[in-house]
């Protein structure tokens, strides 16, 4: 059987200013940083190992892949994939979170929205490829658009894990796009709209299908950030 360990990249300045990052890139924080080599420590201190390492063609994503793999002490390389990629948003790409909610649906403070359930992430996603049509070509994405190219990607990670005898396999991707595919395959995700930064969420594949095991999983980022706190003490 084949594992996926599905993590969503380190904090990243735009996170940190509430800003709209799809296929705009902005550097990992220190923070972000520290918490990608703590989740490597975290999979070394529980004994994972990786056959196969992939990553988001963009920044934050390859640059958490290998801050894991360096605190793990795997020297596996990355494996860059543009099916990982966020949300494409468009002409919305680095606004202000609030400005862009403001200009699409109305809404004046996006993740309070967000956290209330007065909006969802395919309804977001949907409105900026609307409000794109002015744009030639439209490059924004709609929530179908998103799942559907993740869907591929990672069942192209999993066919090839199989054939290949990988057994766990690390992927590196974005938050919205990771929510929106877990609706696709009909996984109870309970009304969360963001995943956590350095969360894990495992999936097994067996007989062509993913089954969630895990979800959002902080654990192992927690037991590696325990470990380091104990070796700098």
């Amino acid at each position: 059987m084949t594992t996926l360990y599905l993590v969503r990249h380190g904090q990243t300045e735009f996170n940190v200013q509430k800003r709209v990052q799809g296929m705009a890139d902005s550097a990992l924080t220190p923070k972000g940083i520290a918490d990608a080599k703590a989740l490597g420590l975290g999979f070394k201190t529980a004994d994972i190992r990786f056959d196969a390492a992939f990553a988001s063609d963009l920044t934050r994503a390859i640059d958490t892949a290998h801050f894991i793999l360096s605190g793990l002490g795997e020297p596996l390389p990355v494996t860059t994939l543009m099916g990982l990629r966020e949300e494409n948003y468009g002409k919305f790409e680095g606004q202000l979170a609030n400005d862009f909610s403001l200009a699409t649906m109305g809404v004046a403070n996006f993740h309070k929205a967000l956290a209330n359930r007065e909006i969802t992430l395919a309804q977001t996603a949907d409105a900026a490829f609307a409000a794109n049509m002015d744009q030639h070509p439209n490059t924004a994405e709609t929530n179908r658009m998103v799942q559907e190219r993740l869907n591929r990607t990672l069942r192209a990670i999993a066919v090839e894990a199989e054939t290949k005898d990988w057994q766990r396999v690390l992927v590196v991707t974005h938050g919205t796009a990771a929510l929106m595919w877990l609706n696709y395959i009909h996984y109870n995700i309970d009304g969360r709209e963001m995943l956590d930064n350095a969360s894990v969420t495992k999936l097994s594949w067996t007989n062509e299908r993913f089954r969630v095991t895990d979800f959002n999983d902080l654990g192992f980022l927690h037991q590696g950030q325990k470990v380091a706190g104990e070796a700098s003490a």
